[in-house]
């Protein structure tokens, strides 16, 4: 006898390019979809019965057909409508998540329809919609961050057991190196969710300028603490970061002292972190 506790399935990283001709100049939206339905697919996994079954085909038709349609809109716009739209299609399903990551084309200076792309942060939506009882929740995110001090972050006082070397890992100054994603959720979403989120992504960036932290912990902490000060309609603020390790390199050997420093770089291993912040009423 066996019982099935959940079951779900989906479409993982649809790539689509949406294209929107016309007007002053030509719009294009990198995106990447993930859609997942969860809910009652017990017939579907167990006996092969495909009939509560909508076909992955058909997400994919419908995520084409609603970035066709929402060329324009925000990935915070785009993602619940597309969630909406797949629980209603399917009604074995009692949740539907999209997950909308966009990759930004800036338009070149003086073209209609030139655009350059890159590696760097990447803009993104999550969205779950549920049946019963109805809601619909959406966090915002940046993710692919990278952000990096070559002074002011330190390293001391900390815990020692029996297997830590104290001078390998003490640092009076040091380099800090930080990647990763942060993830907000508003009171009451903004009007324009392309423009708060460049007021998020600064807020996020001018706490790093400059930055005197005690470790890579404190560092998360006053970044994600400046998101709240600036942005006073975001709730809550998630950070998770990877600390990148940059091992101050021996050359007093060879007669380079006082010359600035080289690091080895390695991420063999990488140290990792999170932290939540939720604004407290009053």
């Amino acid at each position: 006898m066996y019982e099935i506790i959940s079951a779900g399935y989906g479409r993982q990283e649809l790539r689509l390019l949406g294209v929107g001709p016309g007007g002053p100049a030509d719009v294009a939206r990198d995106l990447r979809l993930t859609m997942t339905l969860d809910g009652d697919f017990t017939a579907a996994f167990a006996e092969g019965d495909n009939a509560d079954v909508l076909p992955t085909r058909s997400m994919t038709n419908a995520a084409a057909c609603f970035v066709h349609d929402h060329v324009d809109a925000a990935v915070e716009i785009l993602a619940p409508a597309l969630g909406t739209h797949l629980l209603r299609a399917c009604p074995a399903a009692s949740t539907a998540s999209v997950t909308v990551a966009e990759t930004p084309w800036t338009r070149l200076p003086g073209s209609h329809h030139t655009f350059a792309s890159g590696p760097g942060d990447q803009w993104l939506a999550d969205a779950t919609v549920r049946r019963e009882p109805a809601a619909t929740r959406v966090v915002s995110g940046i993710t692919g961050l990278h952000r990096a001090v070559t002074t002011g972050s330190a390293f001391t006082g900390f815990l020692v057991d029996d297997y830590t070397v104290p001078q390998a890992v003490h640092a009076d100054d040091r380099v800090l190196h930080l990647s990763g994603e942060l993830r907000w959720e508003y009171d009451s979403p903004p009007s324009d969710h392309d423009r708060y989120r460049a007021e998020v992504l600064g807020a996020f960036t001018g706490s790093t300028l400059d930055q005197r932290s005690r470790s890579s912990q404190h560092a998360a902490y006053l970044s994600a603490r400046a998101v709240l000060d600036a942005c006073s309609l975001v709730a809550s603020v998630t950070l998770r970061f990877t600390h990148h390790a940059h091992a101050p390199l021996d050359l007093a050997p060879f007669g380079r002292v006082g010359r600035g420093r080289v690091c080895l770089s390695t991420d063999s291993s990488s140290g990792t972190g999170s932290i939540t912040l939720r604004r407290v009423p009053g």
